[in-house]
């Protein structure tokens, strides 16, 4: 997957580098000094520092410098790319995208990274280049501001459940939407897109829901005292809980303990006035 590798000093200014076409796809940056990609035949290249470009297999194209000054250089080829990567060049025939200063350091380390495994390859380069190339991707991407697209409705609500279960189980945490969202592995703003689109209400909303659910189960069963059912339901503090058990109810949460233990057992149905 990963056909070439190149990391080191280049003086483009005094050696230019001339192709006749790229087999390969190619990610190019340089984090010290500046060159360009020469695009046109007699055309001086732009000179760039701080500076990331894509370019799709065929392409035709060389690098130009800056005069006898050295440019600092990573290059990744790769025989393949993501789809994404592919429509975003195919909209503008390559990329050029600025790196902050902790990306140029970062491309340096994936590179010197990679060495090893370029050179000497084992049962595992295979993957790590290929984890290589997703990190290059999203790199990229999350410059572009790519929008999300849209899980399908399958995925969406099983994206949805599979949030609502994890919550459940680690309840007394009371975890954070992102939180939530990262193990059912979709950004928070997807997961709230989703529960919008599932069951036309927030995340925050479903969570607190199950949050004061839980507490009416553990009240009407046991005889756990306040401040063990909120701690239990993930809230910080009873004065919380019962805040929020009013707030929603109208009652006290021992207002409505004493409601719900007066009445019999077959007849009760908490869950539906949650």
């Amino acid at each position: 997957m990963l056909r070439y590798l190149g990391l080191g000093h280049r003086q483009f200014g005094l050696f230019p580098l001339v192709s006749g076409g790229r087999l390969n796809w190619e990610f190019y940056a340089v984090v010290q000094g500046r060159c360009g990609p020469v695009l046109q035949p007699d055309t001086p290249p732009l000179l760039r520092s701080n500076t990331l470009w894509v370019f799709p297999s065929g392409s035709r194209h060389g690098w130009g410098g800056d005069g006898p000054r050295r440019a600092y250089i990573t290059a990744f080829h790769f025989g393949s790319v993501p789809e994404q990567i592919q429509a975003a060049v195919r909209q503008n025939g390559h990329l050029e995208l600025p790196l902050r200063p902790a990306e140029c350091r970062r491309l340096v380390a994936l590179a010197t990274e990679l060495r090893e495994h370029f050179h000497r390859p084992t049962n595992l380069s295979e993957l790590i280049f290929q984890g290589a190339l997703v990190e290059l991707s999203l790199l990229v991407l999350k410059k572009l501001q790519v929008p999300e697209v849209p899980l399908p409705d399958g995925h969406a609500k099983r994206a949805v459940e599979n949030a609502l279960f994890w919550f459940t189980e680690h309840i007394r945490q009371n975890p954070s939407v992102a939180e939530v969202a990262d193990h059912v592995h979709v950004s928070a703003s997807t997961l709230r897109r989703l529960f919008r689109q599932i069951r036309n209400e927030s995340p925050a909303q479903a969570f607190s829901r199950i949050r004061l659910e839980t507490a009416m189960r553990l009240m009407s069963q046991t005889n756990a005292k306040l401040e063990i059912v909120a701690e239990e339901c993930g809230y910080s503090c009873t004065s919380d809980f019962c805040r929020a058990f009013k707030a929603r109810h109208g009652s006290t949460p021992n207002q409505w303990r004493r409601r719900i233990l007066k009445t019999p057992a077959h007849a009760r149905n908490w869950t539906a006035a949650a």
